[in-house]
């Protein structure tokens, strides 16, 4: 049997409907020499037994245990790497696709082989027309927040063109097999949130080169009118394992920012959305942020676990004060 040159694992936990609209796009998107596998993370909606029942087209595996994003994806991986696969696609089960997404990934992964980790700009599905994710340089120089957007023209060429990034965006991420054998499988400490950065940039520091095409491919659950508050979960794995990822990758001074400016425009980050979530009323994700910097200096990882600490009241209190000093602009702050 003939390896696939695209293995496309789509990861889903719980979201049966979601998986539906999913590989009911994917469907049509299919080619010869490419296989999908549905990776069930742990669901207990019956994804598992629905998608072999409606979707015959597509495999299946089941992680009996959820342990995470990144474990359920490794898991699709591995089963990728075991067929021969040339390429992985990683794509969210709260995504839909265009039926063209195969086509014009072989047609990019040909035209540019320098680029072995790629993927599409993906738009919201609740408004279509708003680019949700494009590029993204990780760490910039400019002292403000850590992913600067770098636009991606919708170009549509043929072959596509491809524009280089530091981080492609988990939600449809295609990587070459051979840079998985080089660099490993995801970093599963992490659990959620910011374990694609790592990837791709293990990828850069491994001599490879993300990058994102100049088609709209993919959309992605959610709205461009949708302000994201109130999820404590969120705030803390976003926290913690953003510092996290900058200790890994040495405070990532590869656009020239000083260690000691990112760690002073970390706290920033982590001030603003403390600040952000209390001015919303939403006490417990403020919380979330605390206990994200209180863990993330700990070096604590993997999955979130309540804990009590001497050090979170301080934590809490010096913010407090910060923020009830005289109101100062933190607009930029949090990208």
């Amino acid at each position: 049997m003939t390896p696939p040159d695209f293995f496309i694992v789509v990861l889903s936990y719980n979201g049966l409907e979601d998986t539906r609209k999913c590989l009911t796009s994917l469907a049509p998107a299919m080619r010869p020499g490419a296989t999908a596998l549905l990776v069930d993370n742990g669901s207990t909606d019956g994804t598992y037994e629905a998608v072999g029942a409606e979707f015959p087209w597509c495999g299946r595996l089941r992680v009996e245990v959820n342990r995470g994003p990144a474990a359920g994806n490794n898991a699709g991986i591995n089963a990728a790497l075991d067929a021969g696969a040339e390429w992985i696609l990683l794509l969210n089960n709260d995504t839909i696709v265009d039926p063209a997404l195969l086509d014009r990934l072989r047609e990019a992964t040909a035209a540019h082989p320098g680029f072995d980790v790629m993927g599409p700009v993906i738009l919201f599905m609740d408004d279509p027309t708003e680019v949700m994710s494009d590029g993204t340089q990780f760490n910039p120089a400019i002292p403000r927040g850590f992913f600067l957007r770098i636009t991606v023209p919708l170009g549509k060429s043929h072959p596509p063109q491809i524009t280089p990034v530091d981080v492609v965006n988990g939600a449809c991420l295609a990587i070459k097999a051979e840079t998985i054998r080089r660099i490993g499988l995801f970093d599963e400490a992490f659990f959620i949130y910011h374990d694609e950065s790592d990837l791709c940039l293990r990828a850069i520091e491994a001599g490879g080169q993300p990058g994102i095409i100049d088609h709209a491919l993919v959309w992605h659950k959610g709205s461009a009118t949708f302000q994201v508050a109130g999820k404590k979960s969120a705030r803390y794995y976003d926290i913690r394992n953003l510092l996290y990822l900058l200790r890994k990758h040495r405070w990532a001074p590869r656009h020239g920012r000083p260690r000691r400016v990112t760690m002073w425009v970390y706290l920033k980050y982590a001030y603003y959305w403390y600040c952000f979530e209390r001015e919303q009323g939403f006490d417990d994700s403020a919380a979330g942020v605390i206990e994200g910097l209180h863990d993330g200096i700990a070096g604590r990882q993997g999955r979130y676990e309540p804990k009590r600490s001497r050090w979170l009241g301080p934590l809490r209190l010096a913010f407090e004060l910060a923020r009830r000093r005289p109101r100062q602009n933190r607009a930029g702050l949090q990208t």
